[in-house]
């Protein structure tokens, strides 16, 4: 594909732009963009895969302020999020092509491992929650087993961070309604080779009101902070060392089951990352990640707040990656070596010794994989990709032994002409049971084995012009067996023959000197047994967009999206939720009288929609109203400032 094609086409998609001066016009800046297809560095526009890219320029113009309101704006994309109060702080589903299984990566790199199903999918919305320190956030919709590993069946979030620029320091201030505080400092700079950045972040949550103006009790109290120091030892060979923190408390009140809730959530997350590129054609990454993650949940049944019932959890998860790639004019060739553990920290049940005296222990879990990908082009319009993995999984002597497992994965794609490009292929996804799955007290099932199936995908891409870009992926997701919770046994098991199907569309476009937009739509039909998503969670079609304008000194933003439910058969004539079509609109606006003052405006919801996510009424005595209610509309009012 012709250079400027390309290179127009990747900026389109990754909104990489200038930052000029503000008494300026907005300058669209043409480059290229890592993309997450093939764990390499490639323009977007040849990565033939159903990729969407949120830009440091969306999150910053339309105050994306959690990594949840940036992945909104993504199509393929839903949250199943339980409202305002301090509940949904902690507890946030997303999930990619209906699938809840996804890998969370941090510049490549899991947060966790071993979430397995029922829990990848249930993040905490908290996460990496300094926005200031994200330059992208890249999302792969499909399965991608034979890349990534175990867990990637609706996709891959790979949420990259800002490298350590020249010195500067700015500090962000907003309050607005519902108790909403945020404070954010951040800071940077190089001295010679070495350079460092360190945040902070407080974000502060009230009382929410719901669009029929109820009043949803909670409160969030949310610290993060982290540090990354970098050295170049050449231009073409660093080494980091990053450390972030997070601790989240919060606490309210359930309308749905009336009563009174608390927890809080912890994460210490250590990175080291040593890259060198060998010459033209060779790079080699070495990546070490240690993460600990502590969780509690608790009901309060009186007003003493006394916990009769509760659930938590706390996991260190070490993550070892090695990966050795090489490309040419002709190949791609990516192939390396993964290793991650995951040890249950606190004392669990595991059966009896030979005496019949019960034992406790802290179970394990590791898996060691290896992988290869090569993508050739065999013919000036042709390209071949082809993946393996194998996984070893081993875990502790209290659990049934797993086998081992390869992937695969292939496509082809072909160039019908320099603006043109079609694809089609299959990616496997392999997904072992988390450790929630097999050990916790409540749900956990020690017989439950891993869950497998594959994708398939046809995908068509079109470039109109060195500003605007098309792309459409169809695809079929088939469960061979899966890992859900049985409703009767209150347990999880496995459960066979499943099946997602649908499509993702976007368009991109840089609409003269002031404008720009992206557009998606996304359809989707979801059947997995043991997974209730199909039971009116789902999006039959969900319409995602957002738009920026920028005029010299003022930047004026709309995001949102329209949902249209898929209605099950079995509860289609209960009114489970406030609608099954509705449309939730953001408006964004900037004021920036000097280059190192930014006054903003975040008003969410702007026409006050009642909408919900969650839902008890399809569960229990069928009473319209006693859903999770999303918040009405919001406001939130601030100044960034460098110092």
């Amino acid at each position: 594909m012709k250079k400027t094609l390309v290179m127009a086409a990747a900026a389109v998609l990754t909104g990489s732009m200038a930052y000029p001066s503000l008494a300026e016009e907005y300058v669209f800046e043409m480059a290229p963009v890592v993309v997450t297809a093939n764990r390499m560095n490639e323009n977007l526009v040849d990565a033939r895969a159903d990729i969407s890219v949120v830009t440091s320029r969306q999150i910053e113009k339309l105050h994306l302020n959690t990594v949840e309101d940036a992945l909104r704006t993504v199509p393929g994309t839903q949250y199943l999020n339980y409202g305002g109060n301090g509940l949904n702080a902690n507890l946030s589903g997303i999930r990619i092509n209906g699938s809840k299984d996804i890998i969370l990566l941090v510049d490549g790199v899991r947060v966790t491992d071993f979430n397995g199903a029922n829990n990848s999918g249930y993040m905490y919305s908290s996460l990496l929650n300094n926005m200031d320190n994200v330059e992208r956030i890249e999302v792969l919709r499909g399965s991608a087993g034979a890349l990534y590993g175990s867990g990637a069946k609706g996709g891959v979030i790979n949420i990259i961070t800002k490298n350590p620029g020249e010195k500067k320091t700015t500090v962000d201030i907003a309050r607005g309604t519902g108790g909403r505080e945020i404070y954010k400092l951040t800071t940077m700079g190089r001295v010679g080779k070495f350079s460092y950045m360190a945040y902070y972040d407080k974000l502060l949550i009230g009382d929410t009101k719901s669009g029929d103006g109820r009043l949803w009790p909670g409160h969030t109290h949310t610290l993060s902070d982290g540090v990354k120091f970098a050295y170049d030892f050449t231009d073409k060979h660093s080494l980091s060392l990053s450390y972030d923190k997070m601790k989240s408390r919060y606490r309210g009140y359930d309308f749905v089951y009336s009563n009174r809730y608390h927890g809080d959530y912890k994460s210490d997350m250590l990175t080291l990352q040593d890259k060198i590129s060998i010459g033209k054609h060779w790079d080699n990454q070495f990546t070490y990640r240690r993460n600990k993650v502590k969780t509690n949940y608790f009901q309060d049944y009186d007003m003493n707040a006394q916990s009769n019932w509760g659930i938590s959890s706390d996991y260190t998860y070490d993550i070892i990656g090695e990966q050795v790639s090489f490309h040419d004019e002709w190949n791609r060739l990516t192939f390396g070596v993964d290793y991650s553990k995951g040890r249950d920290n606190v004392l669990r049940a595991a059966g009896f010794d030979v005496n019949g005296n019960p034992v406790k222990t802290n179970h394990w879990y590791e898996n060691y994989s290896f992988y290869i990908q090569e993508d050739w082009n065999f013919l000036p319009r042709w390209s071949l990709s082809g993946g393996l993995r194998h996984d070893r999984p081993e875990t502790d002597q209290y659990t049934a032994d797993f086998s081992s497992h390869t992937s695969k994965s292939y496509r082809l794609s072909y160039e019908i002409t320099p603006k043109d490009t079609v694809y089609a292929g299959r990616n496997d996804f392999y997904i072992l049971p988390g450790l929630d799955v097999l050990y916790i007290p409540q749900y956990g099932n020690a017989k439950v084995r891993p869950a497998y199936g594959y994708t398939d995908t046809i995908g068509y891409s079109h470039v109109f012009s060195d500003k605007t870009m098309f792309t459409i992926n169809w695809f079929r997701t088939k469960d061979e067996q899966s890992i859900g919770y049985d409703t009767s046994s209150k347990k999880y098991k496995n459960f066979n023959q499943g099946v997602s199907r649908g499509w993702n569309a976007q368009l991109i476009s840089q609409i003269g000197s002031k404008w720009s937009a992206n557009v998606g739509w996304a359809h989707l039909y979801s059947n997995v047994p043991g997974d209730n998503f199909s039971l009116g969670y789902s999006p039959k079609d969900k319409l995602t967009f957002d738009m920026i304008y920028h005029n010299k000194k003022f930047t004026g933003g709309l995001d949102g999206f329209y949902f249209i439910r898929r209605k099950n058969p079995v509860n289609g004539d209960l009114k489970g939720w406030p609608d099954d079509k509705y449309g939730i609109y953001n408006l964004s606006f900037n004021y920036e009288p000097r280059k190192d003052f930014n006054f903003y405006l975040k008003i969410n919801n702007i026409f006050d929609k009642l909408w919900a996510e969650h839902t008890d009424v399809i569960w229990s005595d069928h009473t319209p109203g006693t859903w999770y209610s999303m918040p009405g509309r919001t406001w939130l009012f601030g100044v960034k400032m460098e110092v």
